[in-house]
């Protein structure tokens, strides 16, 4: 699947657990395949992801975190939200509300077997 913006695009890989949705947006060229970890891997954490919990009947919430680097201006965090909510088909009737937050990469912690 792909989410698409502009001239921007990428991968999404879709999780379902219940009535929830947690969608991951990534580039699949960045990952290895099985064959590939056998050296120095550098796993690609991606774009960011977007989470729809249902709570009720009613009502549900819209979290997440996504790439600054990536979807760095409102248009395209709202392209994302409308593209998730497009992935629920009973949350339009659904009290609905959100809080994303745009992150910045600055440092991180890894393991690969090297080191």
């Amino acid at each position: 699947m792909k989410f698409i913006h502009e001239g921007f695009a990428c991968d999404v890989d879709t999780f379902y657990h219940n009535q929830d949705i947690l969608i991951r947006f990534y580039d699949r060229t960045r990952e290895q395949e099985e064959s590939d970890i056998i050296n120095l891997v550098f796993v690609d954490p991606g774009y960011g992801y977007l989470l729809i919990k249902n709570k009720g009947e009613h009502s549900a919430l819209l979290s997440g975190f996504l790439d600054e680097d990536v979807f760095s201006t409102d248009e395209i965090v709202d392209a994302a939200i409308s593209f998730i909510d497009n992935l629920s088909p009973d949350s339009k009737n659904k009290y609905m509300p959100y809080h994303i937050e745009r992150f910045k990469k600055t440092s991180f912690v890894e393991y690969n077997g090297e080191y």
